[in-house]
């Protein structure tokens, strides 16, 4: 019998491939097709009510960034939806942000829920899981009535219930 023998890939390899991407332990994974309608009003409102809490706490030293490369190693980069990072305003990010919201699609949710959950996790990260088609948010196992987060410029706090409305 043959063993299988399943190739690994680098950043450097990741940097020339065409397409949406993410690297995990040196696999990849196609992000394609590109997000539902749904994901990407989810994506907007939580990066709405992200950014008017920063704009009221009038902090200049964090930012709402949405599917960027975040470098975690050599083999790993994901692309989380909705990120807030803290700090310079990077090119892509290399330290974990101080919070991640991935939104849950049946193409990808048990990757995000196993393997990126556990990465994140492991990295500090503040994680947010959003089901749109239950219209719920998940941290820590839970679901959550309201999120909240406290940056360096201070407490960010929104309804979560609010980056559902408008959807049916």
């Amino acid at each position: 019998m043959r063993a299988l023998v399943l190739e690994t890939y680098t950043y450097d390899d990741y940097k020339q491939w065409e397409g949406d991407w993410e690297l995990i332990y040196g696999h990849p994974y196609a992000m394609a097709p590109s997000p539902i309608g749904k994901h990407q009003f989810i994506m907007m409102r939580l990066g709405y009510f992200l950014q008017k809490n920063l704009d009221e706490l009038e902090c200049n030293k964090c930012f709402v960034l949405g599917k960027i490369d975040y470098i975690i190693s050599n083999d790993t980069v994901l692309k989380p939806d909705v990120a807030l990072v803290c700090g310079e305003l990077p090119k892509f990010i290399q330290k974990p942000p101080v919070a991640i919201f991935e939104i849950i699609s049946p193409s990808t949710k048990l990757r995000d829920e196993t393997t990126k959950k556990e990465i994140y996790e492991n990295q500090g990260i503040k994680l947010f899981l959003i089901y749109p088609d239950e219209k719920k948010v998940i941290y820590k196992e839970k679901e959550i009535k309201k999120i909240e987060i406290n940056a360096p410029c201070g407490k960010i706090e929104f309804e979560s219930k609010d980056i559902f409305k408008g959807l049916n």
